[in-house]
């Protein structure tokens, strides 16, 4: 590739009148042939070969239909989501730990607070290079401005090339109401909320690392209280990407719900007056035009360009390739020579005038009055002169449309602070520059063109996604400061058929199935935000469903890694689990940490069972007493079609593998069965069930009360769960107490059928059809068949009224060898 970009420098050279080429499209072309029909394309076929396999640029009406069938509208919502109980990777272990500081003391609480609970951090006023987990608080600051995004992303540039390659912690924590903005919150401190997006992006461009965005409300909590509260968030939230912490204990992650678009009348009409950044050219371009016929209203276009005659030799000349021609053409008529690069600047100034009078004459003809207006939109006391004057001309201002951007795509590790401030200021102090020059009109609408890069991330894009994240909560801050006379949307666009979008891209994005917004769709999407009939909802996402496992290099959903230190400070009821003086890790806990990894991976899919429970090598807590045992869990798809399989793990600290199992989820809840079978029993005669033989369980263990009767057939018992057991208060996904007690059940029938003490080594499915009901409960077991030191039973938990809530299929428990005779 580095050798095409040789060529084409040196082609450049010899032949100016050449068009623009993307170098990074042209490391895609094998052949000469694909070479010059490509050139041939962007030339507009000027030296297109005579012929060729090359289709229409342009769909179909039915693929236009059939695009726009897939099209929607997302609104956001925080959710409440308990912890999950386990630790993203990187944190437990990390040996480098470093934390920022806020300037109020959180820091240093937060070093403490981790360090109480193993965790070694230390504080730093900048983040270092050799760092392995990254805590940033620059989003807490007292005296919140938008200069802390380029910290963040400075904090995260020091790491970057790092992370990208082998992983690592990053997180973020900032106060915007502890719900991303979507509730109130200090209207000041929505500039400096890029920092969620960057934690997006991050998630792209790193994809072994663990990351977080946290929105943590301060309200009146002590800087020991936050730091407990955010320790307790970095060790059990698990892998949620965005987690809420508001100051009542609610713990909130974001979610995306398809909505329905406003089908009222126009808000705006002939006499409103509307300012619009970035909207002579491109995509906002064909909105506002679409607008204009809509209102009738009268548009002030705003662009940096300045409006100019064109040179009379290229009036003729229609492509980029032509007016080259032109232009090279003139100058060597003249005596010159330009170089090229000052030769593609001519011409890109002359398309850009050409296109901002095309605008011009379409809102015209649209029923519509426009005027263009050269200003840097970033430039306060310029915008203030320019408006000034379209007040004298037209009347007060009452409505604003932000769509001036501009982009500069490197990775994290390979972007200069230059180049995010480029893209960053062009955005945001943009919009900072309009709100203050309309601060005294009556405005009906603000209507900001935001990005789905802010929602998702983008690899290449953290300073554009960060933008845009600042303004969609700007926005949120405006709609509750100006209430319901004023209709406010942050449109978080799709990518588009045209504007930023080359061909390239558009093949990629169709492979990777994100959906793009035809200019004649998003122009109605933007005219339809501004109708009657409001939702309330200020951040939309418009075109595909926003879904950033989509824009991942490959397309491909990656595995998840978590961790769970056991300790008697984190798990004390273990301690009533010990065999030969030491706490044994019970299957049932890795079937829950199982559970709850699934349902992690895929929160929009629910866990229909977990299949093939093997018990590879049991788990000694050797360090129970000692700062705990670290493990880790893996969960891998396998499959994606109706629903989504997956393969679990459990390993230690060093890689051993301990326990596997497969998940499968899907869409609809699972069905529950009618009911159990109930063997025939014998009365029960043995006069203490915990005899520390066949069952050896502690206090905290012993959930069966009665047994109401054995046989070779079966067993049935009536037993309590976790909130008899009195075991810890979590999110539990089974009830891993009641679990227990069946295989304990299993144990006791396999000792009647086995003659001796066993121990269960494989579950074949576990279902789940509702919440542990947190009272009494029966457990009815049924044998399957019994071989010779092996017995295989099944086992369904009703509730107090006789509903089954869970069932553990094909239990299978192996005789334990006698030991020798002395």
């Amino acid at each position: 590739s580095i050798k095409r970009v040789e060529i084409l420098s040196e082609m450049q050279e010899r032949a100016p009148e050449l068009p623009e080429v993307d170098a990074g499209a042209m490391a895609s072309l094998q052949t000469l042939g694909q070479i010059v029909a490509y050139m041939g394309e962007q030339a507009g076929n000027d030296y297109a070969p005579a012929s060729g396999n090359g289709g229409s640029a342009h769909s179909s009406l039915n693929e236009t239909a059939e695009t726009h069938a897939t099209l929607g509208r997302y609104s956001l919502l925080a959710v409440e989501a308990p912890e999950i109980g386990l630790t993203m990777p990187g944190l437990l272990d990390g040996q480098r730990v470093v934390i920022t500081d806020d300037g109020q003391g959180i820091a240093a609480a937060l070093v403490d607070a981790l360090g109480r609970r193993g965790v070694s951090a230390r504080l730093v006023a900048e983040v270092p290079e050799e760092a392995e987990a990254v805590i940033f608080l620059g989003g807490l600051q007292p005296a919140p401005t938008a200069a802390i995004n380029q910290t963040a992303f400075e904090a995260a540039r020091a790491v970057a090339s790092r992370f990208a390659s082998s992983g690592g912690l990053f997180v973020t924590v900032q106060d915007t109401g502890g719900a991303f903005g979507l509730t109130g919150f200090p209207p000041e401190r929505a500039w400096m909320a890029g920092l969620a997006a960057l934690t997006r992006t991050a998630a792209q461009e790193w994809p072994d690392a663990s990351v977080k965005a946290i929105d943590l409300e301060r309200g009146r909590r002590s800087p020991e209280a936050l730091a407990e509260t955010l320790a307790s968030e970095l060790l059990h939230g698990g892998p949620d990407r965005e987690v809420g912490l508001r100051a009542d204990g609610q713990r909130l992650i974001l979610r995306d719900h398809r909505t329905e678009t406003p089908r009222g009348r126009m808000l705006l009409g002939s006499q409103d007056v509307v300012v619009v950044s970035g909207g002579a050219r491109g995509v906002t371009a064909a909105s506002v035009v679409a607008l204009a016929q809509a209102t009738r209203a009268k548009f002030v276009l705003l662009g940096r360009t300045p409006l100019e005659d064109e040179p009379a030799s290229c009036r003729q000349a229609k492509t980029d390739a032509a007016l080259k021609r032109a232009l090279l053409n003139a100058a060597r008529a003249a005596g010159e020579m330009p170089r090229p690069a000052a030769l593609g600047r001519q011409v890109r100034r002359i398309l850009a005038n050409r296109e901002i009078r095309q605008t011009l004459s379409a809102i015209q003809a649209a029923g519509g009055h426009a005027r263009y207006v050269s200003v840097d939109v970033t430039d306060e006391s310029g915008m203030h002169t320019a408006l000034d004057e379209v007040r004298s001309a037209w009347g007060p201002i009452t409505g604003i449309i932000h769509g001036a951007g501009v982009l500069a795509d490197k990775r994290i590790a390979d972007k200069s602070p230059e180049d995010f401030a480029w893209v960053f200021e062009t955005k945001v102090n943009g919009l900072k520059a309009m709100l203050h020059a309309t601060a005294n009109d009556p405005l009906k609408a603000i209507v900001l063109y935001s990005s789905v890069a802010a929602r998702c991330g983008n690899a290449g894009q953290s300073d554009y996604a960060m933008a845009n994240e600042v303004l969609n909560k700007v926005a949120e801050a405006e709609a509750r400061r100006r209430g319901p006379s004023c209709r406010v949307r942050s449109m978080g666009w799709g990518p588009w058929e045209g504007g930023m979008v080359s061909p390239q891209l558009k093949a990629r994005f169709e492979a990777l199935g994100v959906v793009l917004i035809p200019l004649d769709a998003g122009a109605q999407m933007l005219v339809d935000e501004l109708r009657e009939g409001d939702d309330g909802q200020v951040e939309v996402t418009l075109g595909g469903e926003p879904r950033p496992e989509a824009l991942l290099s490959d397309g491909s959903v990656r595995s998840l890694l978590l961790e769970v230190n056991v300790s008697r400070a984190t798990h004390p009821y273990l301690a009533a689990h010990t065999i030969q003086g030491t706490p044994v890790l019970p299957v049932v806990l890795a079937v829950e940490w199982f559970s709850r990894a699934a349902r992690a991976f895929r929160p929009d899919l629910r866990l229909i069972s977990l299949s093939e429970i093997q018990v590879m090598r049991g788990i000694r807590l050797e360090r129970f007493d000692q700062g705990g045992d670290l493990l880790r869990l893996r969960c891998q798809q396998l499959s994606n079609g109706d629903g989504v399989v997956v393969s679990l793990e459990l390993r230690g600290a060093e890689g051993a593998l301990h326990y596997t199992a497969t998940g499968e989820l899907r869409a609809a809840a699972p069905t529950p069965i009618a009911g159990a079978p109930t063997p025939v029993l014998e009365p029960w005669s043995q006069d203490r069930i915990y005899d520390g033989d066949v069952l050896f369980h502690g206090p905290d263990f012993q959930v069966i009360d009665e047994v109401e009767g054995v046989s070779d057939e079966g067993i049935i018992a009536s037993m309590g769960g976790l909130a008899s057991a009195g075991w810890p208060r979590e999110d539990w996904q089974t009830d891993a107490a009641a679990f227990d007690g069946g295989l304990q059940l299993a144990l006791l029938w396999s000792a009647r059928i086995l003659g001796g003490a066993s121990l269960p080594t494989r579950i074949g499915a576990v279902r789940t059809w509702a919440p542990p009901p947190g009272g009494k409960m029966r457990c009815v077991l049924t044998g399957r068949r019994v071989n010779k030191g092996k017995a295989v039973a099944d086992m369904v938990f009703l509730d107090a009224d006789g509903r089954p809530f869970a069932s553990l299929q094909a239990v299978e428990t192996h005789l334990l060898p006698r030991p020798p005779r002395r």
